[in-house]
């Protein structure tokens, strides 16, 4: 009963939506959105939007958030200034936003197609780079597949080629959709290493349970100076790694986390 001008942002846009999409669209545009409103609004916005996906609507999704768009959309462009910049898989088209954004500090934005397709974006000034990268099992082996539960251990092989007063490390490690499952930094774990200089080489062993559900996932990496690639980019290398995990001995579960239960069943 009362004015729409009286609403919060956040009213105005469930009225707005919940209007829009009473009845299914055949082309449905969404532009931000879901940036507004609490987190309840938008697990049921988007679940709204995929069902109708699933019957045939058109989508056309602006927004800034990654994970919105590599989780609605199929296909996604770039632009910057009203210019197209890049037309392809979500995941890509993300990469390639990240490394621009690298690109304010002088770095320089590589995009490569791999042998099985995929599309791999390298940025940086190069001070550093990742030489050499592996995911090794218990014995020390490299590997490609991995037991759900299975430890592991990431060893990243760093090529100083200049003088750098601070290091850090970076490492996401994403899905087959390009979503992030888990990442951290050596700034963040407090072993970021100083003064470093060029011929150096720096190894670093991360070593963790393989606690993902089954599927293809990719590792991205970074180094830099401090806990966003965005200050002294030397390099950020997506795709850097590719594995497979796979439930061999595992109870049947879903999700891209295995976080096994210890359930109690009380019948009185």
């Amino acid at each position: 009963d009362e004015p729409i001008r009286t609403y919060s942002s956040g009213m105005q846009m469930r009225v707005a939506f919940s209007v829009v999409t009473a009845v299914r669209p055949e082309i449905l545009i969404i532009d931000e959105a879901l940036s507004v409103g609490d987190a309840y609004f938008s697990h049921k916005s988007i679940a709204r939007i995929r069902k109708f996906r699933e019957e045939g609507t058109t989508l056309l999704f602006v927004s800034h958030d990654a994970g919105a768009i590599q989780s609605l959309c199929d296909r996604a462009i770039l632009l910057d200034r009203g210019r197209l910049l890049v037309d392809g898989a979500p995941s890509e088209v993300m990469d390639y936003y990240n490394a621009l954004i690298a690109e304010k500090e002088n770095a320089t934005v590589e995009v490569h197609e791999l042998d099985t397709g995929a599309t791999q974006t390298i940025s940086g000034t190069r001070e550093a780079v990742v030489e050499t990268i592996g995911l090794f099992n218990a014995e020390g082996e490299p590997v490609e597949y991995v037991n759900v539960g299975e430890p592991v251990e990431l060893r990243i092989k760093a090529a100083i080629h200049g003088d750098i007063p601070r290091l850090v490390l970076g490492y996401m490690i994403k899905d087959r959709l390009g979503q992030p499952v888990f990442g951290t930094n050596t700034y963040h774990t407090r072993q970021m290493l100083e003064h470093l200089r060029g011929g150096q080489v720096v190894e670093y062993r991360i070593a963790f349970p393989m606690n993902f559900g089954s599927g293809s996932y990719s590792v991205s990496t970074a180094l830099c100076s401090s806990d966003t690639h965005l200050v002294n980019n030397y390099e950020w290398r997506d795709l850097a790694l590719v594995f497979t995990v796979a439930n061999q001995n595992r109870d049947f579960f879903v999700g891209n986390a295995w976080v096994p239960p210890r359930i109690e069943v009380l019948r009185r």
